[in-house]
């Protein structure tokens, strides 16, 4: 598929941006599972930050598929960089952009855009969350485990019933309102330095004049920006499947074995081979359902297949990558199995593999 000029020279930038300067970083920040302030500010200063936000707020106003290839790129060294700025564009910037207010998009973008601000998003499969609906609005209880962004500490979207029913409404929760306290970062397998981790809430009563678009249109909203968000997840999952092949193909031309570089081999060229084919197609499915964005189509069907081949693709790959390295692709001292661990967290953020084949069995029934 064949990317415009503009996407093309995005794509040299950030490639040459992530191989000088978040290579250097990258296994520092895995060690001290610490969120990537340093390579935030950097890209807040290239304007990636604010990718999604429009310019007359401060933004980049990059399309989709721009985007997409800069999250590609990213994920290729660090995809846990990639996945703070994906998580802060997809599920902070993006529903305040489309179903905001004036108000509060003027509260929330510019800063967004500057990255004085880090968007998180509480996601919303958590039993440990206890929520209810009152004359004085909906209030917040208990915890919850699975606050993607949360290590940064910002304002984040959650949804609460609204009053009288079960329909959702979604909410910005400013990180001074009472109540809200950030608690830990989680130990997760993969994605060590995203900054996933858990809140706690304490009869927290949202700001009205913080709500995203009408009430009780929650699951609405939720549903068009998981849509967006499968699409970037994708592209991280889809850099993660590159830089891992990248790295295979590196190691079994210096890897010498009986005399000769184990590339030469005939099994390790088997799994090169299908590394690649597994890759190019994933790359042109990813590509198509974020040029259905920005051609204004609908994307629901597409971003899931784009999510589910993706998640297969980067497992796959990583897996092989391994393979690879032998006993070595186990070892920390290689990046193989961060792939490895990275691609499994993002084959069940925001869907998992039979959320996506559902919907994309919907569309066709």
């Amino acid at each position: 598929m064949k990317l415009s000029q503009e996407c093309t020279l995005l794509q040299s930038e950030l490639r040459k941006f992530a191989q000088q300067v978040l290579a250097e970083k990258v296994d520092e920040i895995e060690k001290s599972c610490s969120l990537p302030i340093d390579n935030i500010r950097r890209l807040a200063e290239m304007g990636i930050v604010g990718a999604v936000i429009p310019e007359s707020h401060g933004g980049a106003a990059l399309d989709t598929i721009g985007f997409t290839v800069v999250l590609e790129e990213i994920s290729k060294v660090c995809a846990s960089t990639a996945f703070v700025i994906a998580v802060h564009n997809a599920f902070f910037a993006y529903p305040i952009n489309k179903f905001g207010s004036e108000d509060i998009k003027k509260r929330y973008l510019p800063k967004a855009a500057s990255g004085e601000i880090i968007g998180g998003y509480a996601l919303p499969k958590t039993a440990e969350l206890q929520s209810e609906a009152s004359l004085d609005g909906p209030s917040l209880d208990g915890s919850n485990p699975f606050i993607l962004n949360a290590a940064a500490n910002g304002p984040i979207v959650t949804a609460v019933p609204s009053k009288g029913s079960n329909a959702l409404s979604l909410y910005v929760i400013a990180p001074d309102i009472p109540g809200r306290k950030f608690v830990k970062t989680s130990k997760t397998v993969g994605l060590k330095s995203a900054g996933i981790g858990e809140f706690t809430f304490d009869k927290v009563q949202p700001d009205q004049g913080n709500m995203i678009g009408q009430e009780a249109a929650g699951q609405t909203i939720i549903d068009d920006m998981n849509s967006f968000g499968r699409i970037l997840l994708a592209a991280i999952s889809l850099g993660i499947a590159q830089g891992a092949a990248e790295a295979a193909v590196k190691y079994a031309k210096e890897r010498v074995q009986f005399g000769q570089p184990i590339v030469s081999f005939g099994m390790v060229r088997e799994l090169i081979a299908d590394m690649t084919v597994s890759i190019e197609a994933t790359r042109h499915l990813v590509y198509e359902a974020a040029l259905r964005v920005d051609r204004g189509e609908d994307i629901a069907a597409a971003a899931a297949a784009a999510k589910l081949l993706a998640g297969r693709s980067a497992t796959t790959v990583t897996t092989n990558a391994i393979q690879v390295y032998g006993g070595y692709g186990y070892m920390k001292d290689y990046p193989a199995e961060r792939y490895f661990r990275d691609a499994q967290m993002l084959n069940v953020i925001c869907s998992t593999p039979d959320e996506d084949k559902e919907i994309i069995a919907k569309s066709l029934t």
